[in-house]
């Protein structure tokens, strides 16, 4: 058997090179994505609370004067 694998461990060395990295197991992968993802929604969801909440002030300021209306005099050329 020693023949054998070390025969296999060659020809595969020849193909992928002296580092082959085995493929990773899927549970973490899946639990590194889900992870990546749900701080992904998080951050969208705070900055869009952050921007909703410094639009908001600006539209209900009990302190900001009602608007007026402009007057505007057109005078004609002459």
């Amino acid at each position: 058997m020693d023949r054998d694998d070390d025969k296999i461990r060659r020809q595969l060395d020849a193909v992928v090179g002296d580092s082959f990295d085995p493929p990773r197991k899927l549970r973490p992968t899946i639990a590194k994505w889900v992870g990546a993802a749900l701080l992904a929604v998080g951050a969208a969801a705070a900055v869009i609370a952050i921007l909703n909440a410094n639009l908001g002030l600006r539209e209900h300021n009990p302190h900001a004067s009602p608007k007026k209306p402009v007057t505007i005099t057109i005078v004609p050329a002459r």
